[in-house]
């Protein structure tokens, strides 16, 4: 997501009083000003004090999503130019995403991350910063030339991970599905991006289509996961990916993203190499790939 809208604050000028003369009958009368009401005064200073920083408060989350996005759409251009050597870094990958930004949340999962990674709005890459760098590596070790990614929300996992995809294959196509449109500052990365934005729309509306990669971050329950991996997943040519591997919170939704990738990942066994990414203390979030091979 990039609205931008430009709101001037009212600078106040402090009142002068002067006396006012007037020439009344050939003599000069001074006309001294009448007393004022310095409670009153004092009063609506006060308001307008507050009023200053009602404004100032509603202004700051608008003023910290376009620092955050400015900063997203830099790294982007900053990997896009990167050397070859700098996209096959881990710490190259990393100083990136930690400039790029995780979104602002409370989850006491995310305390680790805060001092480097963590954005000030709600905008940045949704991942456990480690597990996503190791992640994008090894899979950019593969050819990849079209993409899908199902489910995007707001976008900030996406735009990097087509950054890094698009470095190492500038004609990639990277098609962004979901039910609606919650992208932040689309456009903006669009300009730098080979995005396809396919919003509203489900795996449904693709189904048997072959791509290079799938993504799969989209219905949490058993029964959606399974539904994009038959209607996309099990047709990529080159890698599938999920989202959320160890997820438990989902769970109650009839096993939910850690008992779908289980299953898929024991269907993937004899042609696929199998890589899990899960990074956090306790088992939260995860990211599991299946690389085809022949």
């Amino acid at each position: 997501m990039n609205d931008t809208p430009q709101k001037s604050l009212l600078s106040r000028t402090a009142k002068r009083t002067r006396d006012a003369a007037r020439v009344v009958r050939g003599t000069r009368e001074v006309i001294k000003p009448e007393p004022q009401d310095t409670h009153a005064e004092d009063a609506n200073a006060q308001e307008d004090t507050t009023m200053d920083q009602n404004n100032t408060d509603q202004d700051k989350p608008r003023l910290d999503l376009e620092k955050d996005i400015q900063s997203g759409v830099e790294v982007v251009k900053r990997i896009l130019s990167c050397t070859d050597e700098q996209i096959r870094s881990r710490a190259f990958l990393l100083g990136c995403l930690a400039d790029y930004g995780i979104p602002f949340q409370p989850w006491h999962d995310w305390v680790r991350w805060t001092d480097r990674f963590m954005n000030t709005s709600h905008f940045g890459a949704v991942q456990i910063p480690t597990e996503f760098v190791d992640f994008l590596m090894t899979l950019s070790r593969e050819p990849i030339e079209t993409a899908v990614e199902i489910g995007v929300l707001h976008g900030g996992s996406t735009y990097f991970k087509a950054a890094v995809l698009q470095r190492l294959n500038p004609n990639i196509e990277y098609n962004l599905i979901d039910i609606e449109d919650n992208l932040i500052a689309y456009d903006a990365f669009k300009e730098h991006l080979n995005l396809i934005k396919n919003i509203p729309n489900t795996s449904d509306d693709f189904a048997g289509q072959a791509f290079d990669y799938v993504f799969i971050d989209g219905d949490h329950s058993y029964h959606g996961v399974m539904k994009d991996y038959v209607n996309l997943g099990r047709h990529a040519k080159v890698a599938i990916a999920f989202h959320d591997i160890h997820g438990h919170e989902y769970d109650h939704l009839d096993g939910g993203t850690v008992s779908s990738w289980d299953h898929i990942k024991d269907q993937c066994l004899l042609s696929h190499a199998i890589y899990e990414f899960a990074h956090n203390q306790r088992r939260w979030m995860g990211i599991g790939l299946a690389v085809k091979k022949n």
